[in-house]
């Protein structure tokens, strides 16, 4: 499933996980933005191996290797960098001015904006300009930094003989010092000792206090504080909200409260690796309105049970009309376009964006939306084709007198997910051969015009969690068709496709439509599987109903791809206990080895240490060939001329809005 999740991110040689702490409590004030974003970018070059750019390199890369890809994803920051005749290093941009408004295109329209049970990336995308978060990812650092929270503190737990992590009977939380034969704690101005003879159990970074801003209104006026954040977690705990795909990541925190109107506390039973994940992920819903047990809701109702406020979340119409925390209010939902319009009463107003209305136009189809963009209907598209952004559709006076375009490597994968759950697919045998099958480095070539990178896991590529060592498949279909038959599957009626008991070996290859990508190389793995007696049958579904099937596990083939940062808890996509239920495992893998890895992952603060479990994982999914992984890609777009600091980035979706601005006469 199209994914998008954040997190924290240590490379190998960076300081520990507990010296980073350490640092942020010491730079959490607020008199220490400036230094902990020096620190934060020099931890993120240091541990990256990234060198500044000479002044000298080209504005427009061009990247077929990966090398030259890493290149690209470092230099995209610099602003305009893609514009004609504009060098970052030598010329200035026009001065920022507020007005107007930009039309992004959209391939499909979310059931829902609100993000909790709307899964989906658009859903993401647009919701980093009409709302907010605890904290966020720093676009260039890829850091959280506060958002909603002011400040944020990471504590240990000191757990004493008879007490319980999970109630908070005789736990201790606070900063814990060593002392040799005593544990000094600190906390809220106070410090007790604790001699280690007395059995008390530390578990390190495990407890969160976060200080909420003051003075924050919801889109209706309302006051935000502490009772949207609990209220929130709790719909996430709520087994009847239809949230399943991100369920996993809260069921983590063991404990949360509250000390007041403006901080929040939250305790794991143990050290977790993304543990800033799991609240910068935290969708905060407005209690005032979706609360049924809030007073100031005008449906309150005090008795309502799990399973009402469950059913009251999922149709409640601000899933529409959203109302959010953010710089942009959606003012229009059409059958067509989804508008935005700037909200005065955005409590960071420096970084409220300049443009005063964002359109988000559906177009379902590429070439159409392709089209709409030459006639001056939209902005920015970024989904050309590789035909057309290397071809002469992008070279004529009608495109360049009025639109530019260029690349960027985005953390995006594409793949072809198997329901292993399937009686035909079950065999790791028939998955393998069926990825032996497919011609990627020509189809690479020919579709992708070679700028495309093959991907053995669901890790970003460039990321610390993938392990670049590990080859892909190749193109084999001799050794697919020894595959099938050691499996059992051989023509024996002689019809040109393979059975077995009474059973031809035909699958069907579900995909969105108005995917080009999907189509075609749906088309081009047809042709290649009948070579070896496999019926492929493509079916196309418009997003709505493609993922309605995909929920229901009702397909053999999905094509779909994730969207990550730079890495990602393995849990949601191959941990077993998620295999059956509505979640990111649509694979349905089930497999104790892998679940033991994903288990010491998370634990495992050591970033070296980790980076091999993760190798070792990537080897054993890729070994049961859940998934025949395909690329990683250059997401290629056209941008109109009049649209001005356009600045590419390595976190999903590449850009921001919200930074760009309106020069009517470029």
């Amino acid at each position: 499933m199209i994914q998008g999740f954040g997190s924290l991110t240590l490379w190998p040689g960076t300081p520990s996980f507990e010296a980073v702490g350490r640092l942020r409590r010491t730079l959490h004030g607020p008199w220490s933005r400036a230094c902990r974003s020096l620190l934060f970018v020099a931890l993120a070059l240091a541990a990256c191996g990234v060198e500044q750019p000479p002044p000298s390199s080209p504005a427009t890369p061009a990247p077929p290797s990966q090398a030259a890809a890493a290149s690209a994803v470092r230099s995209a920051s610099a602003p305009d960098a893609f514009y004609p005749g504009f060098d970052p290093a030598r010329d200035t941009l026009p001065t920022p001015v507020d007005g107007g408004r930009v039309v992004v295109h959209l391939l499909s329209f979310p059931t829902s904006l609100n993000y909790m049970i709307d899964n989906s990336s658009v859903t993401r995308r647009m919701w980093n300009e009409l709302h907010e978060g605890l904290i966020r990812q720093d676009l260039e650092t890829w850091q959280y930094v506060p958002a909603l929270a002011k400040s944020w503190t990471v504590e240990d737990q000191l757990v004493l003989p008879g007490g319980d992590v999970k109630s908070g009977k005789h736990v201790l939380t606070g900063l814990v010092e060593d002392f040799g034969d005593r544990w000094r704690i600190r906390e809220a101005g106070t410090t007790r000792d604790v001699a280690k003879s007395e059995g008390a159990v530390l578990v390190r970074g495990s407890a969160f206090r976060f200080e909420l801003r003051q003075g924050v209104k919801w889109q209706d006026g309302a006051d935000f504080d502490a009772r949207d954040v609990l209220f929130s977690l709790r719909c996430f705990r709520n087994p009847h909200v239809d949230c399943d795909e991100k369920r996993y990541q809260f069921d983590k925190i063991v404990r949360a409260q509250s000390d007041g109107p403006h901080s929040v506390r939250f305790a794991f039973a143990k050290p977790y690796f993304l543990a800033e994940n799991v609240f910068g992920s935290l969708t905060i819903l407005p209690a005032h309105l979706y609360d049924l047990s809030d007073p100031r809701n005008p449906d309150h109702a005090a008795d309502a049970d799990d399973e009402r406020q469950a059913r009251y979340l999922a149709e409640h119409p601000a899933n529409r009309m959203w109302v959010g925390l953010g710089p942009y209010r959606v003012a229009e939902w059409s059958d067509t376009a989804i508008v935005a319009k700037r909200w005065e009463g955005y409590h960071d107003r420096a970084n409220g964006g300049h443009v005063d209305e964002i359109v988000w136009r559906m177009i379902k189809d590429d070439g159409a939306a392709m089209t709409a963009l030459l006639e001056g209907q939209l902005d920015f598209y970024d989904r050309v084709s590789g035909e057309d952004y290397l071809g002469p559709r992008t070279q004529s006076p009608e495109f360049t007198s009025r639109f530019y375009k260029g690349h960027f490597y985005a953390p995006y994968i594409s793949y072809t997910g198997w329901n292993m759950r399937r009686e035909k697919l079950s065999d790791v045998r028939v998955r393998t051969a069926l990825a032996l099958c497919f011609d990627w480095p020509a189809f690479i070539q020919s579709y992708y015009k070679g700028l495309a990178e093959r991907v053995t896991g669901e890790q970003f590529l460039r990321g610390p969690a993938y392990d670049p060592t590990l080859q892909p498949l190749p193109y084999d279909p001799d050794r697919a068709r020894s595959l099938l038959a050691d499996a059992d599957w051989y023509d024996r009626d002689q019809d040109g496709v393979v059975d077995r008991e009474g059973v031809a070996l035909e699958i069907e290859f579900l995909y969105p439509s108005g995917n080009r990508t999907s189509e075609l190389s749906g088309q081009a793995f047809q042709a290649a599987l009948e070579k070896i007696g496999v019926k492929l049958t493509l079916v196309a579904r418009d997003w709505p109903a493609f993922m309605a099937r995909v929920d229901k596990r009702d397909f053999d083939a999905i094509s779909m791809g994730w969207i990550t940062p730079p890495v990602v808890d393995p849990e949601q996509a191959w941990a077993s206990k998620w295999a059956g239920a509505d979640s990111a495992n649509n694979a349905g893998l089930s497999d104790a080895r892998v679940d033991g890895l994903i288990e010491r992952i998370q634990v495992e603060l050591d970033p070296t240490r980790r980076r091999e479990l993760f190798a070792e994982l990537q080897r054993r999914v890729y070994e049961l060939q859940p998934y025949m992984f395909g690329v990683n890609v250059p997401r290629k777009f056209a941008m109109s001329k009049r649209v001005r600091n356009l600045q590419c980035f390595g976190l999903d979706p590449g850009y921001s809005i919200r930074r760009w601005y309106v020069i009517e006469k470029p």
